[in-house]
């Protein structure tokens, strides 16, 4: 699902969706086989940057199961009570974690306006320049074992791409020098740097020995 997409379904958070789903106070709307939650993950350095994105539907589920529309201020939306769930927030942080040679790599989540269309985004901060990650997206897979997460990694690195499940939470993920050129392609270069070099430097001792025995 795009931003585009996205909009009238966060208008729908508030005006249609909460609502009935405060009502019945379950998590039954969801949709843990609709399309799977996506997140992105970027290195630079020691810092980390991630961002969770998750169909509003879903994020009104997580918002039932814990509490955070139970608040009666009448001034607030259904949206905002989300926003302001202290809740909310620790899940979050607890559920969606980075580590780094198995130490965790701390964490901050941003403030949580602007959740429906740009998603939970996270900074963390490692102890040295990241090369490898363990990475840990386990958010909604205990409302509903069948929700998942796709990971796309927008700094160069192996694989790619994740799937996270409720069986397969944590997964490991490899960087190229922290958005560098992969190993692999450096390594040909200096490969190819190297022939050609030697190359040179054969074709010059071939021209000096034919100099020396021509008359």
């Amino acid at each position: 699902m795009n931003i585009h997409s996205r909009a009238p379904a966060a208008v729908l958070l508030v005006s249609v969706v909460l609502p009935v789903m405060v009502a019945s106070a379950t998590p039954a709307s969801a949709h843990p086989f609709g399309p799977p939650a996506t997140a992105r993950i970027s290195v630079a350095g020691s810092h980390v940057a991630l961002t969770w994105l998750a169909s509003p539907d879903d994020l009104v589920a997580l918002g039932v199961a814990k509490g955070a529309f139970a608040d009666p201020a009448p001034e607030l939306t259904g949206e905002q009570k989300l926003q302001r769930s202290t809740v909310v927030r620790d899940y979050l942080i607890s559920k969606i974690t980075v580590s780094q040679g198995g130490r965790p790599c701390a964490g901050q989540l941003a403030s949580l306006v602007g959740v429906t269309d740009q998603g939970a985004r996270f900074t963390f901060d490692c102890p040295r320049q990241v090369d490898d990650l363990d990475v840990t997206i386990g958010a909604l897979v205990d409302l509903d074992a069948n929700y998942r997460t796709v990971v796309t990694a927008d700094t160069p690195g192996v694989p790619m791409q994740k799937l996270f499940t409720a069986t397969t939470t944590t997964q490991h993920l490899s960087f190229s020098a922290s958005g560098g050129r992969p190993a692999a392609v450096v390594g040909l270069a200096v490969g190819l740097a190297i022939g050609v070099v030697a190359g040179i430097g054969g074709f010059v001792a071939l021209r000096v020995r034919r100099r020396r025995k021509s008359p």
